[in-house]
């Protein structure tokens, strides 16, 4: 090998190893957008492969990616806004972090988030939709058996005001414009159901697309529904699956002034399953809803505890 070769060879070697050591931090080319990163660790500080990152603005879905072997994600393309990111794994507990501002050609390093409690027996994720047939002012005051961890908007200690119109846009008291209201709790009380469905993996998404049409979801609601679950079910041998009722509507009344016409509330307890097993076939009959005149919507879900009997 030549002096010159030699030389060539041992760049290229530095440069590799350079690359490798900044693979992670190095800044992408941007431009006009930003990026987010950061990592996410388990309760003994390991790193979480495989967590759900989803990116939102105003609750609407806009990007999603999983964290790497070493617990990192990054997420780029982005217009500078202000943006919400959520974490969420099977097992492990569920992050949100609020108000990321993501400016033009800046990468935004969160840093590390830990995910230790589980998120078991936690209503995850209920968004409520006002569909009135004229613009309305409308107050959405939740009585939940249990303790709030999130609500986007903020929650209001006489509930949520907002004006809404028959597309769905919210305009709450200070004039700031959502398509949804958001929530999320502890209950007092956990769920052990007696039926329901046990769906394969491969199987889940057709399952809900089907489900979901039968209790009333529109292509939107049930859109953003799987997006958020399928994560979560997709890649599980078979998940077990359940539609609470009135149970539910007992536990987490919402009151709604004016009420309306139509209101259809999904809430679905999922758990994991390395196999089949038999229970008896849930009847979505009592739940089935046929929308009509001024509507409102919600869908939420939980993953039942490890150590239920099914």
């Amino acid at each position: 090998m030549t002096k010159y070769s030699f030389l060539l060879f041992l760049n290229f070697i530095l440069l590799s190893s350079c690359n490798a050591q900044q693979s992670k931090e190095q800044l992408i080319v941007l431009g006009d957008f930003g990026a987010i990163e950061g990592y996410i660790i388990g309760l003994e500080n390991e790193p979480l492969e495989n967590v759900n990152i989803s990116i939102y603005e105003n609750l609407n879905l806009i990007q999603t990616t999983q964290t790497d072997k070493d617990g990192y994600y990054l997420v780029d393309s982005l217009v500078p806004k202000t943006y919400t990111l959520e974490a969420h794994k099977n097992n492990y507990a569920y992050h949100i972090e609020h108000n990321i501002e993501v400016k033009e050609d800046e990468m935004k390093e969160l840093g590390t988030f830990q995910l230790g409690e589980s998120i078991i027996e936690v209503d995850l994720k209920p968004v409520i939709y006002l569909y009135p047939e004229s613009i309305m002012d409308i107050s959405v005051k939740l009585n939940y058996q249990g303790s709030i961890i999130h609500c986007y908007p903020k929650y209001p200690e006489n509930g949520w005001k907002v004006t809404a119109n028959p597309e769905g846009v919210l305009i709450d008291e200070n004039g700031k414009e959502f398509y949804a209201l958001f929530w999320e709790g502890k209950p007092s009380k956990k769920t052990v159901p007696s039926e329901g469905f046990v769906i394969s993996g491969e199987q889940t998404v057709a399952f809900l697309e089907e489900s979901l049409a039968t209790l009333g979801l529109n292509r939107r609601e049930a859109n953003e529904f799987i997006m958020f679950w399928m994560p979560q079910m997709e890649k599980n041998a078979y998940n077990f699956i359940y539609f609470e009722g009135k149970e539910y509507s007992k536990r987490a009344e919402l009151v709604i002034s004016p009420a309306p016409e139509t209101f259809i509330r999904v809430m679905m307890h999922t758990k994991p399953l390395p196999h089949r097993i038999e229970i008896p076939l849930q009847d979505l009959t009592p739940l089935k809803m046929e929308r009509k005149g001024y509507t409102v919507v919600e869908w939420g879900g939980s993953f039942l505890e490890t150590d239920v009997d099914l």
